[in-house]
């Protein structure tokens, strides 16, 4: 994700650390080949360019057409995801329930689940590897597309969320002084994620069917009771476009 972009001008490198404060999370300059950084370049703003919602700040837009001039030929292809052995799967969320936060329960493991899934789908760091912008794209995208969540565990997800960050940044060797930020992200993007979540215009499509089966007292778990309610949805839909 990119926020903002700036066209630098001689003695920038020079100036960098001067001008970030001493809060800042570390981020120093380091010398790479020209085509791996215009790679990881094209390969931000393609993400960028995908992200609901757009990125409308002036540094950003102004800039963004001449980023891509330069960058597109080496536009990475989509990097290939291998999916967690079911076994480190289940060892993380069983360790994160239990020893790391005493949080045994159905719902937390749900949300432990779902945190995981989001992390091995998106974060090119790898599934543990929280920001806080990974955390603003879960709350206010993600989630509200994706995700059918109940009372119970929507009351739950701030305070379950806040510890998988603390505990997966913990698990990957972060200084505690910079995972703070990333847990903070997640009161400062909540309003949103209510909203947009009972926004039903902002779901996506497996969302939007998986809440009309729900409403039909569809078992979700029963592919066969699935298949069958699927098929009459479509067929009611259809009836109703033919309708003069």
């Amino acid at each position: 994700m990119i926020d903002k972009i700036a066209i630098l001008e001689i003695g920038a490198a020079a100036q960098w650390n001067q001008l970030r404060e001493a809060d800042e999370v570390p981020m120093p300059i380091s010398q790479a080949p020209v085509a791996d950084v215009l790679a990881d370049l094209a390969g931000a703003l393609r993400t960028t360019d995908i992200t609901w919602p757009r990125n409308d700040d002036e540094n950003f837009v102004d800039n963004r057409a001449l980023a891509w001039s330069r960058c597109r030929g080496h536009l990475p292809d989509w990097p290939e995801r291998e999916s967690l052995p079911e076994s480190e799967r289940h060892h993380l969320i069983h360790q994160f329930t239990t020893t790391a936060t005493n949080l045994d329960d159905e719902v937390s493991r749900s949300l432990a689940e779902l945190f995981l899934d989001y992390g091995e789908g998106y974060i090119v760091s790898g599934p543990l590897a929280w920001s806080p912008t990974e955390v603003m794209l879960l709350l206010t995208d993600w989630l509200p597309r994706k995700a059918i969540l109940d009372a119970a565990q929507r009351t739950a997800l701030p305070n379950v969320l806040r510890k998988w960050l603390a505990y997966a940044l913990d698990r990957r060797g972060v200084d505690p002084r910079w995972i703070t930020p990333v847990v903070d992200a997640v009161d400062a993007h909540l309003p949103e994620f209510r909203q947009a979540f009972d926004d039903r215009t902002s779901w996506g499509p497996a969302k939007q069917i998986a809440d009309a089966l729900t409403d039909r007292g569809i078992d979700l778990t029963d592919r066969q009771a699935v298949d069958d309610a699927i098929r009459a949805l479509n067929a009611e839909r259809l009836a109703h476009r033919l309708l003069p």
